[in-house]
């Protein structure tokens, strides 16, 4: 599904210059469901703040570049960023592909993860709810899945949705609480390349009956229902319409945020209405860490917002998304060859701090031209602010 390969900032996004690219923000403070939940009567509102980073692909070139003597180190590759997302409260994180050393670490199209690389994205940026549901997550079977699953356990997250070992587990729907706001976090992903998916081990959201039931549970039993949905088509920006309709059946059942991945590039980002609440969906969020191709592919960024509850219900408010870059230094003889293990000085970027390295990269693009891409593909629906360039010190 590549080469060599909602909602959502994050933290130390606050003390970022935000550029408005919105014509028609729907409010700062958007309500998106009003009820009386369990703790209407306390005094004071509670928030969490969320930030979101995209597909997370253990490339060959990605996981050669993370060895050391000892190893390997994956937290290496998001120094940079750290300060786009150190005081969030949540991190979700797309590792799309398994993981787990005993297999054999493998890259595209078969992938497999050293053990390393779920024990440093639990570290840095501290990834803490987890999506598995992917196209990918069955490519070393029910043994690969059982073995990711018992290293992102391992890093004590809130939350781990979307594959499985066992039916019994494919029906239990992941909640966790905090500062006093209970969150349902479900997972679902459109289609599995390898086919010989086993009975409950990945959530699909064409079994709208599972869907149902999760959802359906989740929306009964917390304050706000947080649904990843790994679909689309790759490398295209357009939603397509089985994310159009699979989102409006997310937002009837009472989901409060989408968050997208799976297409290696932005998407755009909108509300969804039904009854009395609104639905916040972010179609796709891009790769984060990779060394896929495109340039396209290499612009991401990290999504996010806050969640507030207070006795009028539940809002979602300071929705942002910081842009990021992937870079790697590739000989042009090697890459006109296609000799891909020959990336070397894989790094992330803030993308207003990548200007050197998109051009090195691709000379017709820079910095501002995929700044430019950014706002094109998020769109102005959500009213979402982008972050344009870091005016503090880190």
């Amino acid at each position: 599904m590549m080469i060599g390969g909602v909602t959502l900032v994050i933290g130390a996004i606050i003390s970022y210059s935000v550029v408005k690219m919105v014509i028609k923000p729907p409010t700062s403070t958007t309500i998106i469901r009003s009820h009386e939940s369990p703790d209407a009567k306390k005094p004071t509102n509670q928030t969490v703040r969320f930030a979101a980073f995209g597909d997370l692909l253990a490339h060959d070139s990605v996981v050669q570049n993370a060895r050391t003597e000892n190893g390997y180190d994956f937290t290496r590759y998001f120094g940079r960023l750290k300060p786009l997302y150190s005081r969030a409260d949540v991190i979700f994180c797309n590792p799309e592909t398994p993981a787990g050393s005993k297999l054999g670490v493998s890259g595209y199209p078969t992938f497999n993860a050293p053990d390393e690389f779920v024990r440093d994205l639990g570290v840095t940026p501290g990834c803490n709810m987890i999506n598995l549901a992917t196209n990918h997550i069955n490519d070393k079977g029910v043994a690969g899945i059982a073995e990711t699953l018992r290293l992102w356990e391992a890093t004590t997250p809130l939350a781990i949705a979307g594959a499985n070992r066992s039916i019994d587990e494919q029906n239990t729907v992941r909640y966790f609480t905090k500062n006093d706001i209970r969150f349902a976090f479900v997972a679902f992903a459109d289609f599995s390349n390898r086919g010989d998916i086993t009975p409950g081990a990945l959530n699909l959201y064409h079994d709208e009956q599972l869907v149902r039931h999760l959802m359906g549970e989740a929306r009964r039993n917390a304050d706000a229902v947080i649904v990843s949905a790994h679909w689309g088509t790759e490398d295209v920006v357009a939603v397509n319409t089985d994310q159009q309709k699979t989102a409006q059946l997310f937002a009837e059942l009472g989901a409060d945020i989408v968050i997208g991945t799976g297409p290696h590039v932005l998407q755009s980002a909108t509300w969804l209405s039904h009854e009395n609440h609104k639905t916040l969906v972010w179609y796709s969020i891009g790769n984060m860490l990779s060394s896929q191709l495109l340039v396209d592919e290499l612009t991401g960024g990290i999504a996010g917002f806050t969640v507030e509850k207070s006795t009028q219900g539940i809002h979602i408010k300071d929705i942002q998304f910081a842009p990021t870059y992937m870079a790697y230094d590739w000989p042009e003889a090697d890459k006109t060859a296609g000799r891909l293990m020959t990336r070397t000085n894989l790094e992330l970027y803030p993308l207003w701090d990548a200007n050197d390295r998109v051009k090195r990269m691709f000379p017709n693009e820079s910095a501002a031209t995929r700044m430019q891409f950014v706002r094109k593909a998020i769109g102005d629906e959500a009213g979402i602010s982008i972050i344009e360039k870091n005016d503090s010190s880190p």
